[in-house]
């Protein structure tokens, strides 16, 4: 296996398992930190049983990704892919933002990290003062 799709394998298995945590970490993305990994895997999880509802964030969010970067809503619409394979959808949407430089598996935070971090690499910084001593 390529070492560089073992993250994506890694994600597959997760959204095949628990795919409340990585609609937590797709939302966080889609929405710049405003939506929590946490609380949007909480929202999500409460949304599966009981209510079979879950498609219905699943696929806001969808249809969010897609305007952000102008994507096409094929094959099917965003809300026939969450109801008949929402384990697929959110792979996609995992992959999309992966291959945007946007990591959800990150968060937004690492995500804004990872972006300043390469922004300075270029940079030389000065080192610090030989001697230093502290003052009362």
């Amino acid at each position: 296996m390529d070492i560089i799709a073992f993250p994506i394998v890694l994600a597959a298995i997760v959204t095949a398992c628990l795919p409340c945590i990585t609609f937590g970490q797709i939302a966080e993305i889609v929405d710049a930190g405003e939506m929590t990994c946490p609380l949007g895997a909480f929202i999500y999880m409460l949304m599966m049983p009981p209510l079979c509802s879950q498609w219905i964030m699943g696929s806001k969010y969808r249809a969010k990704l897609r305007k952000k970067y102008g994507l096409v809503e094929a094959p099917y619409e965003d809300v026939v892919s969450h109801i008949f394979c929402p384990c697929c959808s959110l792979c996609q949407e995992f992959r999309e933002l992966k291959n945007r430089g946007l990591d959800p598996a990150l968060g937004w935070n690492g995500v804004l990290a990872q972006q300043q971090g390469g922004k300075y690499q270029d940079q030389e910084f000065p080192s610090p003062p030989s001697k230093q001593t502290m003052y009362k």
